[in-house]
């Protein structure tokens, strides 16, 4: 096999998101992504509430070689040049498997697809969890959603779940036979993990039965899992016995390729969900929802804040425009235009303040909220107001978990690391800035940032074999390359400081009609 230090080796990295798989082909020795190949997939349909979003993990894996195929016809390698594979994958979604590590089916039909991060169920989970394990345990975290199916489908909970997985560890098991995850997907699961950095499975044994032997065993970055076996092989087109690292959440992973890794290092990403994330010394486990404790790809304590809505609210309004656009025009123009629209309106608004919970909001334990704007007027209804309320409304519920953390003793942050698909907004990144008064930077590939991270994973996996391997931190102080910063303007601090807690305040004065049944009843 060829050797990380052969001038031809590259690293296979994946990511696995929301609405399909990225792979990419990483050069240790530029420290470039030389290509990506992508395929997507969809969320399962006709499920029996019109809420629920669920998708069918298999149709991960049947994404896997068409993503491989368009990697391949982007960019040339040999399948002997890979020396070690990554993978990072949307964390949280539940993966039910059988003894033979299939998908949970009854009479050939799959019973309960991947329950996924913004799926609604779990909040009354969540709180009579989170009361007996004595930390916040948000409604979207994998725990709740377990205890949700065992008690919707005891005799299958019992009778038929071999293994409880999220996507990143469902992928790597059936690349290599080996069940495992990294410290951030797997805090993701289950909440605080114990001395040993493993998932504390007695206490939550005690209060979902059967839960014992169910869960992967957890390593940290550097570690590797397994090789790839031959299914993996046959699906990716390579050979067997590639090395593998533990798989990570996409956030985690998000991180690293930001080079955020000590306490106080803080990034921003921009994706299906808008998500704070802040390296901490300790837990916060006093407030359940503007704040989820959970680990780094090292173990360290990853502060998080996570907006439901994330840049849904401007594909939203992308939709909404769709029909209305020039045929010969692209939609990477029709979304420049809708940030140029924006940019022309003043920050605030002029009062009007946009509610984007198209899916709920978890910030405010509100799965049943829905989308509203307030203060609209005479000549207000139009796309930059749309557009640029959405943005700040996302960005402030940000800040509002920001501020939750500073309050519980949070390190200083000097800057955000800013990343995911809206890092490509002409406009998001300068609102974000303002919003938090503090300078925003970009890593290189801002908008694949989860390939890159899990590139790194597998990097510093391979690096560790040799006789002086080096940290993790220091890997990134040499890769992590950040783009000139973009100044907050402090004429517009005012305004969204007086924004936010109207804003936070208008969202409770609300809530009433969010659980009012003639609005729940159909969403």
């Amino acid at each position: 096999m060829t050797s990380i230090n052969d001038q031809h080796a590259r690293i296979l990295a994946c990511d696995f998101g929301t609405g399909g798989v990225t792979f990419g082909l990483y050069n240790p020795h530029t420290n470039k992504m030389e290509g990506f190949g992508g395929a997507v997939y969809q969320d399962r349909a006709n499920l029996s509430e019109p809420q629920w979003v669920e998708q069918d993990p298999r149709d991960w894996i049947n994404a896997t070689p068409l993503a491989m195929a368009e990697l391949r016809s982007k960019v040339a390698f040999s399948e002997n040049d890979i020396v070690g594979i990554g993978i990072g994958g949307h964390m949280h979604a539940l993966v039910l498997l059988d003894r033979h590590n299939q998908p949970i089916t009854v009479d050939n039909q799959l019973l309960c697809g991947a329950i996924m991060w913004n799926d609604p169920r779990g909040e009354p989970e969540g709180q009579f969890l989170s009361e007996k394990l004595g930390q916040p345990i948000p409604a979207r975290m994998t725990l709740s959603r377990i205890l949700w199916f065992a008690e919707h489908y005891p005799t299958q909970w019992q009778q038929q779940v071999h293994r409880v997985a999220v996507p990143s560890s469902y992928i790597a098991l059936e690349l290599t036979g080996e069940f495992g995850v990294g410290p951030g997907d797997a805090s993701g699961m289950t909440g605080q993990l114990n001395d040993l950095g493993q998932i504390d499975e007695p206490s939550i044994t005690a209060l979902i039965p059967e839960l014992h032997n169910r869960l992967p065993t957890v390593g940290r970055s550097g570690e590797v899992l397994g090789e790839l076996n031959a299914r993996g092989a046959e699906l990716l087109g390579l050979p067997i016995g590639i090395p593998v690292a533990y798989p990570e959440g996409d956030q985690p992973v998000g991180m690293i390729a930001s080079g955020c890794c000590r306490p106080g290092d803080a990034s921003v990403s921009l994706g299906n969900s808008v998500v704070l994330n802040v390296v901490g010394t300790t837990p916060i486990l006093s407030q359940r929802g503007p704040i989820d404790s959970f680990r780094t790809v090292t173990g360290d304590h990853l502060l998080m804040t996570c907006v439901t809505s994330g840049t849904i609210v401007y594909d939203q309004l992308v939709e909404l425009f769709k029909p209305l656009w020039p045929k010969d025009r692209t939609i990477a123009e029709l979304q420049d235009w809708l940030a140029e629209e924006a940019a022309a309106v003043p920050p605030g608004c002029d009062g009007v303040a946009a509610l984007p919970f198209y899916g709920g909001e978890g910030v405010l334990r509100q799965p049943n909220a829905f989308a509203s704007w307030l203060g609209l007027r005479k000549g207000d209804l139009n796309a930059g107001v749309l557009a640029r309320s959405s943005m700040e409304a996302s960005s402030l519920m940000m800040r509002y978990g920001f501020e939750c953390m500073r309050a519980e003793g949070l390190a200083e942050v000097s800057q955000l690391v800013l990343s995911g698909g809206g890092s490509k907004n002409t406009l998001w990144p300068q609102v974000v800035a303002d919003i938090f008064k503090l300078p925003v930077v970009m890593p290189q590939d801002a908008d694949e940032a989860a390939t890159r991270g899990a590139a790194y994973l597998a990097l510093h996996m391979l690096e560790r074999q040799a006789p002086q391997a080096r940290s993790l931190e220091a890997l990134l102080e040499e890769r992590v390359v950040l783009s000139q910063p973009i100044v907050p303007r402090s004429a517009n601090f005012e305004v969204y400081d007086e924004m936010l807690p109207v804003l936070i305040d208008t969202a409770a004065r609300l809530v009433p009609l969010y659980d009012h049944p003639r609005f729940t009843l159909f969403i």
